[in-house]
């Protein structure tokens, strides 16, 4: 048995799955994903029990990661640079970056969310794609990244400093943020914790998913030049924010 069933059994074991074609600009995907994402979080909400914060939203393919997904394809591969997706749930956005022959690493804390990413990454031939568990709150060191990404990593109020705190850790000196999130999530508490060290362009895009359209903002997220003392944080010219 390879690697590839053994992660298909275990999975299987707890999660009613189909493997799906996914399109994204000019490429499909091979995503296994769950048989009726919508049905199995009604059955758990109805069984009781299970915190709006406890369900498994990492399984869920977000409209935002299609336009994050399109825009980090058109980027030009540049040979040694790093790519971090963060709450990467099944891999969507990672893995067509990684498709597109950019260098990336998957990261997410949910031990299923991360069986689901490997396997993805195996239906699609990306067998040598770096996939961890992170925590945010981990404070071990690690070499920063040239691009951290992410699509709706922003949702829970409570997260905010840690994830700043972690985005401060994560991006190189001279690296870009991209984040995006549905236009109808409202954090301005977290762009208030951003703002204190990172400067930022938003773009906002509409996407169409199932015939109906949503408004997905897109950001472009660097250090600022000048930052608070307290930071720790180097001062550092940044690059061109990716086109927004």
């Amino acid at each position: 048995m390879d690697e590839l069933d053994t992660l298909m059994d275990l999975i299987r074991q707890k999660y009613e799955v189909e493997v799906v074609p996914l399109k994204i600009g000019d490429r499909t995907l091979r995503l296994l994903q769950l048989t009726d994402f919508e049905a199995y979080i009604e059955r758990l909400v109805d069984s009781g029990g299970v915190g709006i914060m406890d369900l498994p939203f990492w399984a869920k393919v977000w409209d935002s990661s299609f336009l994050l997904a399109w825009f980090l394809g058109k980027q030009p591969v540049v040979p040694g640079r790093r790519l971090l997706e963060i709450g990467a749930g099944m891999g969507v956005v990672g893995l067509y970056a990684a498709l597109c022959g950019h260098r990336v690493t998957l990261s997410d804390i949910n031990e299923d969310a991360l069986l689901f990413a490997r396997a993805n990454a195996r239906l699609n031939g990306l067998t040598e794609m770096k996939i961890l568990k992170l925590d945010w709150n981990d404070p071990s060191p690690f070499e920063p990244y040239d691009i951290v990404f992410g699509s709706e990593v922003i949702y829970d109020r409570k997260s905010y400093p840690l994830l700043v705190r972690f985005l401060r850790r994560a991006v190189a000196p001279d690296g870009m943020i991209f984040l995006a999130k549905n236009q109808g999530l409202h954090a301005p508490r977290f762009f208030e914790e951003l703002t204190r060290y990172f400067e930022f362009k938003e773009k906002v895009q509409e996407v169409r998913s199932c015939g109906e359209a949503e408004k997905i903002c897109l950001y472009a997220i660097r250090r600022k030049r000048s930052v608070p003392e307290e930071s720790g944080v180097d001062s550092a010219a940044c690059a061109d924010g990716g086109g927004t």
